[in-house]
């Protein structure tokens, strides 16, 4: 047997419960792999694609941060927020990229603090992640 069981939970729901041959996602750190046999982890999801190979074909969603872990077998990728890419219409999702990317250059009274900054950044990329899947869809 060559696959593993992946899941995708969000705290709204359970999106995705499959065997899978291959999953890629974007960890905090990079773009990680997953095959069967896969040592254990725990990582912190970045926000960007996910792919999932299975038996049936290939699914795409992007993930909006979390965490990701692999123990026996089971991948469990726990984000903050998941979306199907076939579901992204791209006019949308690049009105979201100018809307993100007008936030990051905007003149504000007072100083951001990092966290703002930060959240707003994750936006912007977040943003970008979602109109990129969507043109390689």
């Amino acid at each position: 047997m060559t696959t593993f069981q992946c899941k995708i939970v969000t705290p709204a729901d359970s999106v995705l419960d499959e065997e899978a041959k291959y999953v890629t996602f974007q960890a905090f750190d990079g773009q990680r792999g997953v095959m069967r046999g896969a040592s254990p982890f725990l990582a912190k999801l970045g926000g960007g694609q996910c792919r999932i190979d299975t038996a049936s074909g290939t699914k795409r969603y992007v993930l909006n941060g979390g965490f990701a872990q692999m123990n026996a077998d089971t991948l469990v990728l726990l984000a903050d927020g998941a979306e199907e890419v076939e579901s992204i219409k791209l006019d949308e999702a690049t009105k979201r990229v100018s809307e993100a990317d007008a936030k990051v250059t905007a003149q504000n009274d007072k100083p951001l603090s990092l966290a703002q900054r930060e959240k707003i950044e994750s936006e912007q990329s977040l943003a970008r992640a979602r109109v990129a899947a969507v043109r390689r869809a």
